[in-house]
């Protein structure tokens, strides 16, 4: 839990929506596009947008920042990500992630980013309300 509280919660859920937004998006496969970022962006844009959450404008500039943001993570980094979740450890340690969490929400500005730190914490207390469900053994 005190990775989701951490500080590169809004990074990595905005991450995620992107990677979300992409998978879904069959009909705009960014991969046979003439302009990949343009339509990282779009599909980005299409589900953000959906959920209501932001308005049009809100969703450009977070697709943008996002797409952006992830577009510079070079393999090592990504490798270092991954080896550090890997070792159960929290990658908002990792000096990179800082410097592009800090990138994002300047680019985000304070107003966006103070909504969408609220709707951070909305999810989060909405998933802790959800009841777990474990595996039962039985015996």
């Amino acid at each position: 839990m005190k990775f989701l509280q951490s500080k590169l919660v809004l990074s990595t859920i905005l991450a995620s929506m992107g990677l979300v937004a992409t998978a879904t998006h069959a009909a705009q496969d960014p991969s046979k596009s003439t302009n990949v970022r343009s339509t990282l962006i779009s599909n980005c844009k299409e589900s953000a947008t959906k959920a209501g959450k932001l308005s049009s404008t809100e969703a450009d500039k977070f697709c943008s920042c996002q797409v952006d943001a992830e577009g510079k993570i070079t393999k090592a980094q990504e490798w270092q990500i991954i080896s550090t979740v890997n070792q159960k450890k929290s990658p908002s340690s990792l000096p990179f992630i800082q410097q592009q969490n800090a990138a994002v929400q300047t680019c985000f500005g304070p107003q966006l980013t103070t909504k969408l730190k609220a709707l951070t914490e909305e999810a989060m207390k909405q998933q802790a309300a959800q009841p777990q469900t474990q595996p039962t053994t039985s015996q």
